[in-house]
């Protein structure tokens, strides 16, 4: 707008222009206030109030735990069994210690015959050595035919020189289970056994256990859609320094990891199973989840209180700390209920949900909408808005374990199962190739599977080299 005030033919035209100019302003240090608190609330942001992770803290915030505190002491409660080495009814070997003189009175007890015995027993490691088993091959000339004849050598004995099976599993739990570094493991290798084992070797393990369990994943793919609960997640990592996505699926007894380049909608599809399943997910609100019409949504509620959290901490709205105030209480009821094997009533049911009602319209009353907003269809919101806009949509979702048993409260089921995955980038680095990343989320999905069963991971990666996969059976078929 030009400054030159001569440019106006009269007093009207002067107000006019001084009237847009001071409009302008207002306009423009509105939106620096806006921008100001944008950054300020950004600033404020941890792990403790968000859904950033620890590692962006940039300082560790202090403990807060929404569980209420139980009133017991640290440590073993009253009534705990315990855990200790049990005594062995079979030990693989058995010393006796000679009695020759009275330890009392010097007296000669060589030739007195033994009364009982008082046993003690030491779990110890065997001497840890590779065995090494020479296959041999009988050649004959055949008197008939006058030709050379070989006898067949076992199965898997292919090489001159090779590892075991038994090995070979080993290499695998040691890198994909305990989150080895590849060197460390052929450290350990060369220390243990004196052979040094290469990368090339290792790799070639892993990429024949990955294949051996490609009945596991195809079970996985047929059973999980039939699930009555599913809870979904994904999260990010880089491989060979390319964001790519790895997203799970999980129950408490089946773990499903799928690595794919995009997160969203197009991943779900390729990964095949969501499309088919029919019962309850179990997610955080992600809109490409919300695509999928064929099943029913329930929330985690711990995202939405961490975002109470922030709200009440640093905009002092008290709707948000009832709003949290009422989660726990209905958590705490949830549980009641379950321990005592009762439904809740309907009666209770439509009383939390007028409870619920209030503290939104409250919500609401505190973060209305203003003229410039209400005008437009597609308006930029405040962060309380778009939070009451989630609460009310899908307010159904969200309380709907509070009369489904079978419906967890948040989405742990699967976050927890990410931990590793976080181990091994952090251990590497990244993954450095994509056929590398699918190897171990494949292997780590029968891990965790296994884990969750308390079956031993090392001799069920032995039985998959020997074709004989843990194969799960679906909700419907147990």
């Amino acid at each position: 707008m030009p400054n030159d005030t001569s440019a106006h033919k009269s007093w009207e035209d002067l107000w006019a222009w001084g009237q847009t100019d001071l409009h302008g302003l207002v306009n423009y240090t509105f939106g620096l206030q806006t921008k100001l608190v944008q950054l300020q609330d950004s600033a404020a942001q941890n792990s403790a109030n968000s859904s950033r992770p620890p590692s962006t803290d940039r300082e560790k915030p202090a403990p807060k735990s929404l569980r209420e505190k139980s009133g017991r002491k640290p440590g073993g409660q009253s009534g705990h069994p315990g855990s200790t080495l049990a005594f062995s009814d079979h030990p693989e070997e058995i010393k006796v210690h000679p009695l020759q003189e009275c330890s009392q009175c010097g007296e000669d007890l060589s030739g007195v015959p033994v009364e009982d015995y008082e046993a003690r027993q030491v779990y110890d490691l065997p001497e840890l050595k590779l065995k090494c088993t020479e296959h041999r091959a009988p050649i004959k000339n055949c008197p008939c035919c006058h030709g050379k004849c070989t006898a067949p050598f076992p199965e898997g004995v292919t090489a001159p020189v090779q590892y075991g099976a038994n090995f070979r599993a080993w290499l695998v739990y040691l890198y994909d289970v305990q989150q080895g570094a590849s060197r460390r493991v052929s450290e350990m290798c060369q220390e243990m056994f004196g052979f040094p084992v290469s990368e090339a070797t290792l790799q070639a393990a892993r990429q024949e256990q990955y294949e051996a369990l490609e009945p596991f994943e195809n079970r996985l793919v047929e059973i999980l859609p039939q699930e009555p609960v599913l809870c979904a997640d994904e999260t990010q990592v880089p491989i060979n320094k390319v964001k790519h996505w790895v997203h799970i699926l999980s129950t408490p007894l089946l773990t499903f990891f799928s690595v794919q380049v995009l997160r969203g909608k197009e991943a779900i599809k390729a990964i095949g199973i969501i499309p088919k399943f029919t019962g309850w997910l179990m997610h955080d609100f992600l809109s490409s989840y919300l695509g999928f019409e064929n099943c029913l949504h329930t929330f985690c509620k711990s995202h939405l209180l961490r975002e109470l959290v922030f709200i009440f901490e640093q905009h002092h709205q008290t709707w948000a700390k009832d709003l949290q105030d009422l989660f726990l209480e209905m958590l705490q009821r949830v549980k009641q209920l379950r321990a005592r094997d009762g439904p809740m009533t309907e009666a209770e049911y439509k009383r939390w949900l007028e409870r619920y009602g209030q503290i939104l319209r409250a919500g609401r009353k505190a973060n209305p909408l203003t003229p410039e907003q209400q005008a437009k269809k597609r308006r930029k919101q405040s962060k309380e808005q778009n939070l009451l806009d989630r609460l009310e949509g899908y307010d159904l979702g969200i309380l709907a374990f509070l009369c489904i048993r079978e419906l967890p409260f948040t989405n742990n089921e699967a976050e927890r199962p990410f931990r590793m995955i976080k181990v091994r980038v952090k251990i590497s680095g990244c993954f450095r190739t994509l056929q590398g990343a699918r190897r171990h989320m494949r292997i780590r999905s029968y891990i965790s599977t296994l884990r969750k069963r308390s079956l031993p991971a090392l001799e069920y990666l032995r039985r998959a080299l020997d074709g004989d996969p843990f194969l799960p059976e679906g909700a419907k078929t147990t």
